[in-house]
């Protein structure tokens, strides 16, 4: 999945500050993008770009709350004006947490969808005209496993992510015939600070607490018997932003380690 030559191709990776989005920004740049990486907190975008290089050259911080349409028009002029205009975005930005559905404040339900679902609506609409004049683009949204089949206490973070979903496919045939993919990663739970949220809000919530703990509880739902890990979400992005995915579009693709089959 690793590109032969350095394309040079400008990559806007959303949420790229830490976790399954720094792994995402890092593979690309390995694979010869020049790579945006985006974030709502200025020191861990600064961070994951200076990893990648410490020179600038080739990866920059942009800061962005993803569910402010002014945000993210800034960011992409942003990015235009460093590295050019992004041929690839993953909206990888991505907010969970837990609470049985009666007691999830209506706050709460908003600021989830605005980052997870907004989000890539927004992104999405800011990098499309360049995209279409160029001939060529790859969008890729990180979605969930949930967002495939619902889990209790996440309702909303589920609803966003079917939402994610939904809107992959119908961009996807929306600008098909234009050079333009469009496709989803759908993750299991995977090993980052997220998941380390969602157990402790699992303990919280009212559910039945498990035996051995949430998070050996959410491992023990995947048949591989492991969580994911964000290299192995980016090797996937990786290949869905090249050329030898040029046929791959409107897909929802699972990294789930079996958990989710459909």
């Amino acid at each position: 999945m690793t590109s032969a030559e350095p394309t040079g191709r400008v990559a806007l990776v959303t949420g790229a500050g830490r976790g399954i989005g720094a792994a995402i920004a890092k593979r690309l740049a390995a694979d010869g993008h020049l790579v945006a990486v985006g974030d709502a907190h200025r020191g861990r975008a600064e961070q994951t770009a200076q990893a990648i290089d410490p020179a600038g050259r080739r990866a920059t911080a942009v800061v962005a709350d993803v569910s402010d349409a002014g945000e993210v028009a800034g960011m992409v002029a942003t990015v235009t004006g460093r590295l050019g205009p992004p041929g690839i975005l993953v909206n990888n930005a991505g907010v969970i947490s837990a609470a049985p559905f009666t007691e999830l404040a209506e706050e709460e339900w908003d600021r989830v969808l605005g980052v997870n679902l907004k989000g890539p609506y927004l992104c999405a609409r800011a990098v499309l005209p360049a995209m279409r004049r160029q001939g060529w683009g790859r969008i890729i949204n990180v979605a969930s496993d949930a967002g495939k089949t619902g889990e209790p206490y996440i309702a909303h973070y589920a609803a966003s992510k079917f939402g994610v979903v939904g809107l992959t496919q119908s961009l996807a045939l929306e600008y098909a015939r234009e050079g333009i993919t469009v496709n989803a990663v759908c993750p299991a739970i995977t090993d980052t600070d997220m998941m380390e949220q969602l157990a402790h809000d699992m303990e919280g919530s009212g559910a039945p607490q498990p035996g051995a703990g949430w998070r050996a509880a959410f491992v023990d739902e995947i048949p591989l018997g492991r969580p994911m890990a964000p290299e192995e979400i980016a090797g996937l992005c990786a290949f869905l932003a090249g050329d030898g995915a040029a046929a791959i579009t409107g897909q929802a693709i699972n990294v789930s380690g079996g958990h989710e089959m459909h």
